[in-house]
């Protein structure tokens, strides 16, 4: 299994590993999509010139801190890796960078998005981490969720046939993920959390990944990508069944 970013020793490492591994198609595809939903409804006009504030949770090698701050915001990257978070700061010096746990960090300042791409699946207690991000929230200020998805084809397939083998506590590609989501959860654990579901999204309908591994299929074939490109991957049902979902949440309390 190749090297995560998080087990690297030195910050120029850990960009060198990110930044491979968001060049993939899959991460290409993942946050085209999410960039759409930010543009179309807390990225406009407005929200730039008024210098939105948004915390970003485990912001990896600064992707997204790097759109937040070309569209005018200002950041605080909170991340629990020492390297990662450094290797972000040394290409984003305009952001506040902490070191910290999440799910009990406490910033004196709030905010008016929270971004969390990739990072609920690893957090044990799920719950206390919402609650803390809603803390950290001016009001009406929205949280933008994107984590794995056990309501789809890939799931079917490739949590099949774990199954299958004897591994059923699988949670996907990465190791260290605890749990898998679904639209339903999701909503029921932002409900909890003070949240209020906007607007769903997915990626990843068709695991071309699998036709690409072990098949040697290109995965650039369009039909593979048909429904994110079309614009279906924001509509329902297909906005709650890609490998990857996403939502757009408000505070309301």
């Amino acid at each position: 299994m190749q090297k995560s970013f998080y087990q690297a020793k030195t910050p120029d490492e850990a960009l060198q590993i990110y930044f491979d591994g968001d060049n993939e198609l899959y991460g290409e595809m993942k946050n085209k999509a999410i960039q759409k939903v930010l543009q179309e409804t807390f990225f406009t006009k407005k929200a730039s010139s008024c210098g939105a504030k948004v915390l970003e949770i485990g912001p990896g090698g600064g992707v997204w801190t790097s759109y937040f701050i070309r569209n005018g915001a200002s950041v605080t990257c909170v991340d629990m890796a020492e390297q990662v978070l450094k290797g972000n700061q040394k290409l984003h010096p305009e952001a506040k960078c902490i070191l910290a746990n999440a799910t009990t960090v406490k910033i004196n300042e709030k905010f008016d998005l929270v971004f969390a791409k990739d990072v609920i699946e690893h957090i044990v207690d799920d719950i206390k981490f919402l609650k803390n991000m809603n803390d950290h929230l001016k009001p009406k200020g929205t949280i933008l969720i994107n984590t794995q998805n056990n309501v789809c084809l890939n799931y079917l397939i490739q949590g099949g046939y774990h199954h299958l083998m004897g591994n059923k506590d699988w949670c996907g590609w990465d190791p260290t993920h605890v749990r898998f989501y679904n639209s339903r959860s999701l909503k029921t654990k932002l409900a909890a959390s003070g949240f209020r579901c906007m607007k769903w999204f997915g990626n990843y309908y068709f695991p071309y990944r699998i036709l690409a591994d072990h098949l040697k299929i290109p995965d650039s074939i369009a039909v593979f990508r048909a429904i994110e490109m079309t614009g279906l991957c924001y509509r329902f049902p297909f906005n709650k069944l890609g490998w990857n979902i996403g939502v757009l949440a408000n505070k309301i309390n």
